[in-house]
């Protein structure tokens, strides 16, 4: 798989990495690529995530918008995997973990809600048959007017979550901002006017429950985005070392350092994602430090990159200037810098599982 997905990188992504950048252009047929060639999280392939991961890793490497793609279609897959829903599993996880139904995530807001960050942007109520869903989502990535996602919204005194198509009645794909990076991500705006969800659809009740149960996984699947940058900052690094190695040698965070920090992080990455239901606390804690020693990394070494680099690693469609962009994104990202160090923070002084969804 390494050599066949490498090949597929570099004869369908690479040409395209600028265009992605610059021009906000969707690596859409790339993506079914991928999915023909058996690197999402699908039947088969969700028990132990490491070859996902580094799947994730040989993509990010290349492209960090289209890295960031491929964790919105395996955290979805990821849902469906472990969803008890065997109606819902069966009509979709087959051609999502195939990609043959492109998916994205929409689970930033619901993730924030139970860290106590922000309020749930979706409001139901109970109908006939299922429940009628309003109300705005800021940002949700991978969406396309075919793409599924996952939701979770509040009734009554409680929440659910759930599984869609972007075609359902009364749902409205909005433009948002212009981001200093990944603008190839297809990133949207949903508005939901009275959108009706069936019983049929919902992916877990109550939606804390269930995202307690593959919280560990949403994360996990990250770390081929920060693993990704992290080995490209280092191509950009022995790229500028052909001709600057006699001044780069006195910079800090050289690439022996940082690749012996980089097989660090991965090693960790291999044990963890080996056991990806493991409900243990202290297991999720552990998750939660590498995500944010991934993320910090990530920024160090995109910076010592752009330093390599010189007035090169400056002009705006170099790879190193890229790839500052995308590790800025990727501390940021939910569960983002601040976010990690509240929960590690946070079970530092009490006995509160380190949860990311720990309300009950």
């Amino acid at each position: 798989m390494p050599a066949a997905l490498q090949s597929l990188i570099d004869t369908h992504l690479r040409p395209e990495v600028a265009r992605i950048d610059r021009e906000g252009h969707y690596p859409r047929e790339f993506l079914h690529r991928l999915g023909e060639a058996g690197v999402f999280v699908a039947p088969g392939r969700h028990e132990n995530l490491g070859p996902v991961i580094r799947s994730a890793t040989q993509v990010a490497r290349v492209c960090g918008s289209t890295g960031f793609l491929v964790w919105c279609h395996n955290a979805s897959a990821w849902y469906l995997a472990n969803t008890d829903n065997a109606g819902l599993r069966a009509r979709y996880f087959d051609e999502v973990g195939a990609a043959r139904r492109l998916a994205g995530t929409a689970l930033s807001n619901p993730v924030k809600h139970y860290a106590g960050i922000e309020s749930l942007k979706l409001t139901g109520r109970r109908v006939s048959g299922g429940y009628e869903v309003s109300g705005t989502l800021p940002w949700v990535s991978n969406l396309g007017p075919d793409h599924a996602f996952a939701i979770v919204f509040s009734v009554e005194d409680s929440a659910v979550m759930a599984y869609l198509t972007a075609d359902r009645p009364g749902l409205a794909r909005l433009p948002g901002a212009t981001f200093a990076a990944l603008e190839g991500t297809a990133t949207f705006a949903l508005r939901f006017d009275r959108v009706f969800i069936p019983q049929a659809d919902l992916l877990g009740l109550p939606a804390d429950r269930f995202l307690r149960r593959v919280q560990a996984g949403f994360v996990l699947l990250q770390l081929g985005l920060g693993f990704g940058l992290i080995a490209g900052a280092l191509d950009d690094i022995r790229d500028a070392d052909r001709a600057h190695a006699a001044a780069n040698q006195h910079l800090p965070d050289r690439p022996d350092a940082l690749e012996d920090a980089l097989h660090s992080l991965k090693t960790r990455a291999s044990a963890l994602a080996s056991d990806p239901l493991n409900p243990s606390p202290a297991y999720l804690r552990s998750v939660l430090r590498l995500r944010l020693d991934t993320a910090e990394l990530a920024l160090r070494a995109t910076q010592s990159a752009a330093l390599h680099s010189g007035a090169r690693g400056f002009i705006a469609t170099s790879a190193p200037q890229r790839r500052v962009r995308e590790a800025h994104f990727f501390a940021i990202l939910t569960p983002s810098v601040r976010h990690l160090h509240q929960a590690l923070h946070r079970t530092a002084e009490t006995t509160t599982p380190p949860q990311l969804a720990h309300h009950a």
